[in-house]
């Protein structure tokens, strides 16, 4: 969990901070190169339909994602579905690095949660203010996040801009080919994105979210503690241009035992949702309120530079609309109690808390269906929202049990 930052006369963590978002970007896109390293010219092509934000835009990614995940379902075997989901667990990330910078585990926090089918992948930078700001809705006695963003200064909000959470569905593949050298021997991930931090309308990514997976002492089925994730297009010198290193967080059960992943039902003037839990972690991820003032701000390519534009502009209603996503990471063993969320005054709280948005609305908990039908037909209701399950390894009443189970952090 991200702390306080000690004072500091300079207002160096202040600084560090502000350029979190730009550093992350000039590791992942090799200081704005990235794109021209995908091109057909360079052996390194890529479809429309590649591209991570490309289903959030049409529209169709429930339908769509609902469809992946039940081809999958019904593999031929459960090793071929073990074979095409390396990545299953929860996993830290050490080490981000790309041209001549790098990000350590010292700089942020990171639980990467990934199913067979969906991820959330979250990120908060460990110098973000976070006593402050609980300290804050504690002694304001505020009960809404949209009261703490009213009483946050211009100065907090743009730093509390500065973190990233992303949600999708991540497709596993193998190519026969490519000008990677690579491509011969290594599993191919490329992630669609169906809510996310960063993304803002009409600026969608123009390259792939699209990697390759190298375990450490992998053989066979047998899953493996640390991998690293490489570039699928390589720099001009023929080499990856970033790489991440990612671990296993202990008590996932190395992506073997517990395993599920449901989202919201889509549903008019709803935010989206999405629920991932593997072993005993669990990420989740609220989507905002689908909203048309940042269109007064067609310059600004990623949330942050929006939110810097609005508060520049003394538009406090826009930026403060881009920070209502809602995401975060914990544990079910505590009883569902989130430990690290973008907003800090979640701590502590149970992740239904939050799923359930609207406080008057009722808490019941049903999963409808039955077992025969397998886990794609069923239906998780929560409150007054019906949700979609996309994979689970429990049976209904299980599942049903599991999810009752969130009382236990209300004691």
């Amino acid at each position: 969990m991200a702390s306080t930052p000690q004072n500091n006369t300079n207002n160096s963590w202040q600084q560090t901070l502000l350029d979190w978002t730009a550093k992350q970007g000039r590791i992942l896109t090799d200081e704005g190169k990235a794109i021209e390293h995908y091109c057909s010219e360079r052996g390194f092509p890529f479809a429309s339909n590649e591209l991570p934000h490309y289903h959030l835009e049409r529209g169709d990614s429930h339908e769509l994602f609902h469809c992946w995940a039940a081809e999958a379902a019904s593999s031929s075997s459960c090793a071929d579905q073990e074979e095409q989901s390396p990545i299953v667990g929860a996993w830290s990330r050490p080490l981000f690095t790309g041209t001549w910078e790098h990000s350590t585990d010292n700089e942020e926090t990171v639980y990467n949660i990934q199913a067979r089918s969906l991820f959330i992948d979250l990120r908060i930078p460990t110098s973000k203010p976070v006593s402050r700001w609980e300290k804050l809705y504690v002694e304001r006695r505020l009960s809404s996040s949209r009261q703490a963003f009213e009483v946050m200064s211009d100065e907090d909000l743009r730093l509390y801009a500065r973190q990233h959470v992303f949600a999708g569905y991540s497709v596993i593949s193998r190519e026969k080919s490519s000008n990677n050298r690579m491509s011969n021997k290594l599993p191919l991930c490329t992630r669609h994105h169906c809510i996310d931090w960063n993304y803002v309308n009409n600026k969608p990514r123009p390259r792939p979210n699209k990697w390759y997976i190298e375990g450490r002492n992998s053989n066979g089925n047998t899953p493996f503690h640390t991998w690293k994730e490489w570039s699928y297009a390589t720099d001009k010198n023929g080499q990856c241009y970033y790489w991440e290193k990612w671990e296993r967080i202990s008590g996932d059960e190395l992506g073997q035992g517990l395993r599920l992943a449901m989202r919201k039902k889509k549903k008019q003037l709803s935010s989206d949702a999405i629920l991932v839990a593997v072993g005993d972690h669990f990420n989740y991820i609220v989507g905002r309120e689908s909203l048309d003032l940042h269109t007064r701000y067609r310059d600004a390519s990623n949330t942050v530079e929006l939110v810097d534009l609005a508060l520049q502009n003394g538009d406090r209603d826009t930026a403060i609309s881009h920070l209502s996503l809602a995401g975060g990471h914990g544990t079910i063993s505590s009883g569902w109690k989130i430990d690290c969320a973008l907003q800090p005054w979640h701590h502590g709280k149970s992740v239904f808390d939050c799923l359930l948005c609207n406080s008057s609305c009722n808490e019941e908990v049903r999963v409808i269906g039955n077992d025969s039908a397998g886990c794609m037909a069923w239906e998780v209701v929560l409150g007054n929202d019906s949700w979609d399950v996309y994979e689970c390894s429990l049976s209904r009443d299980e599942l049903q049990q599991l999810l009752l189970s969130r009382k236990m952090s209300k004691l």
